[in-house]
């Protein structure tokens, strides 16, 4: 296996980074929402079925092996690790928007060698998963937790960017509305709706500036529920997995807004990333207590 180490590892990283540089000069940036549901669904098989399948493969095919092993997924950590510090020492733009540099890198989540480093490093870490997997034992419990919670956590925030909505509704006192815009002003008809009536706003007494706002309203849903509430700034209504929050109004009458700007947020993939990461925070537990112990 030692010609199986290192360096095969690195070779792998650069071809994918090239790869995908290559990729983005000539088809663009990754189209997330190419890959809503039920591609997303599609995708997460296929996944699941290549990773099983090589895990069966690997006593007759050594690189099925290999990719189990720590000298494939330390070049990969690297890789990935480097990239995600790339993307947080430049300025990202905001999802939907084109990159600011003819790169990609301002736009890290659509920039290809991300993307396909971070493939390749789910890849490897179903294949550890897989070898503890079918011989367990409570030993391999904090392993398992922390390399399932990993890999859980990555391929439901991956898939799952493309079914987040992230839309605003403007309504007015005394209206109700189902409709919402998103950043690319396109109109979606909702399976809930926004009834405003009031809005409020609480000025500073020395300068009589905007201190807080919020709006009285009921929430409506297409299954016959309804619910009333009052949403303020900073503390969203959670109603059927959406979180809407109090985002602005209109400036230009101020306290006499009639109208309330709202944002809504749905990602019904997040639930399954917060198993992952609490998988992980349990791993990392139970590794201290056995220390412990």
């Amino acid at each position: 296996m030692k010609r199986w180490g290192l360096t095969l590892g690195s070779f792998i990283c650069c071809g994918l980074v090239a790869v995908g540089m290559l990729l983005q000069l000539t088809v663009g940036p990754v189209r997330w929402d190419a890959m809503a549901w039920p591609a997303n669904i599609i995708v997460l098989a296929v996944l699941l079925l290549g990773i099983t399948s090589m895990h069966l493969l690997r006593k007759k095919v050594r690189l099925f092996r290999w990719m189990a092993t720590l000298q494939a997924g330390i070049p990969a950590m690297v890789a990935c690790a480097m990239l995600t510090v790339l993307m947080g020492v430049t300025r990202q733009i905001p999802s939907g928007h084109q990159p600011m540099e003819p790169i990609g890198i301002t736009s890290m989540l659509t920039f290809w060698p991300f993307v396909l480093s971070y493939t390749w490093l789910v890849v490897l870490v179903g294949m550890v998963c897989m070898t503890r997997l079918v011989q367990p034992s409570l030993q391999s419990i904090p392993f398992l937790l922390n390399h399932l919670g990993l890999f859980i956590a990555l391929v439901a925030g991956t898939l799952g960017a493309a079914d987040m909505q992230d839309l605003r509704m403007v309504v007015q006192e005394g209206k109700t509305e189902w409709r919402a815009v998103d950043a690319q002003h396109r109109v979606h008809q909702l399976p809930i709706a926004i009834e405003l009536h009031d809005f409020s706003m609480e000025l500073h007494e020395s300068s009589l500036a905007p201190k807080s706002y919020s709006s009285a309203v009921t929430v409506y849903t297409k299954r016959g529920s309804s619910v009333n509430d009052t949403i303020r700034v900073n503390k969203p209504l959670a109603v059927h997995g959406w979180k809407i929050y109090q985002y602005s109004y209109d400036e230009a009458r101020g306290q006499e807004s009639d109208i309330s700007v709202f944002e809504l947020v749905r990602d019904p993939w997040l639930p399954y990333v917060y198993i992952g990461i609490f998988m992980m925070l349990a791993g990392a537990l139970s590794i201290f207590i056995g220390k412990k112990w």
